[in-house]
């Protein structure tokens, strides 16, 4: 063996031995020497989505106050996207606390653990508040350094928990508008920017209601859309894009009259609000989905 190839074996296994020591100094209980013990130990302690009333997170984007109990959860009094809802609870119920990697508080900043810009959990559960400050991303991917409020110890925490906490209020919203079965749908009442029109369904096509032909791509978009519409987001009152007048309405009825769904859109020329009856909630509709739900005569036509 020549003196070059064994420099390259020995630099080698040097290599593999540095890789080796930090891996294990990593997967060491959180990347800390001591197990965490008192009130963050049992921070999680019985807290599941059927022990707890209430969940407030605060950070970066914004405050968010998940409300209620299991399968029933509003997010600001809002309903709740069922599936973030889920996955959170799912978090929850994987958490593991880790090791303490750090006591003193002028490493709080660096790991983003400080007073002033961190994020912070609190969760109600038999009459007692639990809290959290959640920080930066941990030594892995996965982990969240966190802390109790008033205390400098920091651990590492096992499970996503930070990308939750962090979560803005938009991400927790349910965003459906409406939902129906469209097989029951035999009418389809439409008024787009003042100029109403009627589809109804025949055997297989839908036809305008003196029995003119339709563009099959735009009439199917109509229906496709009612069966799950979902908004872009959902606005508050004050925002200018929910001020707007109104500018179309799209109703579906079923073969007795009866309404299965009945969609209102604002006026404007891109993105615009949009409104289910029975539900207070404004949302925002992309504008491509505003032409699908609401389209003009003039798209309706054959060959347009």
């Amino acid at each position: 063996m020549s003196e070059r190839t064994l420099k390259q074996l020995v630099g080698a296994l040097v290599v593999v031995v540095a890789v080796w020591a930090i891996a294990t100094l990593l997967s060491g209980s959180g990347g800390g020497g001591q197990s965490a013990t008192g009130e963050i130990a049992a921070i999680f302690s019985g807290v599941s989505e059927a022990t707890v009333t209430e969940v407030r997170m605060s950070g970066p984007s914004g405050d968010v106050v998940l409300t209620g109990g299991s399968g029933a959860w509003t997010v600001n009094g809002l309903r709740a996207d069922s599936g973030a809802v889920t996955r959170f609870w799912s978090v929850v119920d994987g958490l593991e606390m880790g090791g303490l990697v750090a006591s003193n508080p002028d490493n709080h900043s660096r790991m983003g653990v400080a007073d002033d810009g961190a994020s912070t959990l609190e969760i109600d559960i038999d009459g007692d508040t639990r809290a959290l400050v959640v920080g930066d991303q941990g030594p892995r991917f996965g982990t969240s350094y966190v802390r109790v409020p008033g205390q400098d110890e920091v651990y590492v925490s096992q499970g996503d928990l930070r990308s939750h906490v962090q979560r803005a209020l938009a991400d927790w919203q349910n965003r459906r508008i409406v939902r129906i079965d469209t097989s029951a749908v035999v009418r389809i009442e439409i008024e787009r920017d003042g100029d109403p029109y009627v589809l109804v369904r025949g055997d297989s096509l839908w036809t305008f209601e003196d029995g003119a032909g339709t563009n099959s791509n735009t009439a199917s978009g109509v229906v496709a859309e009612l069966a799950d519409l979902i908004a872009a987001g959902v606005l508050s009152e004050a925002d200018s894009l929910a001020r707007a007048e109104l500018g179309g309405t799209t109703l579906a009825l079923d073969a007795n009259g009866d309404v299965l769904a009945e969609v209102t859109i604002g006026s404007g020329t891109s993105e615009r609000w949009a409104r289910a009856a029975g539900d207070a909630v404004i949302y925002r509709l992309a504008s491509f989905r505003v032409d699908r739900i609401t389209p003009t005569r003039e798209r309706m036509e054959p060959g347009s």
